[in-house]
C-alpha cells in the first residue's frame, strides 16, 4: 500500500505528490490537504481514493469531498489524457 500526500487548489483542482514532501512546500493557500491511498480497480476499471489526516505544516484538515473530487480527476480528467 502506497501512503501519498495531496493539496487542493482553491479552484478545486487536487495536487498529489509523495509523503517525503512537505505539505507548504507544495501550496501554501490551500483549502484541504491531508494524505490519500490510491487504488485501481480492474474490475471497473476506476481509480478509488480514501483521504484521511489533515496539514500540519498548513493546519487544515481533509474535506468532506476530497475523495469525490480526487476520484473525479483522476477518472475523468487525468485518466483520458493517457
Amino acid at each position: 500500500m502506497n501512503v501519498l500526500k495531496y493539496v487542493v487548489s482553491e479552484k478545486k483542482i487536487p495536487i498529489i505528490f509523495s509523503k517525503e514532501i512537505t505539505h507548504s512546500d507544495v501550496m501554501s493557500d490551500a483549502i484541504s490537504a491531508g494524505f490519500l491511498i490510491v487504488k485501481f480497480d480492474v474490475n471497473i476499471p476506476r481509480y478509488i481514493v480514501k483521504c484521511f489526516g489533515e496539514s500540519t505544516s498548513l493546519n487544515i484538515k481533509i474535506a468532506d469531498e476530497d475523495e469525490y473530487l480526487i476520484e473525479n480527476y483522476l477518472n475523468n480528467k487525468f485518466h483520458t489524457v493517457l
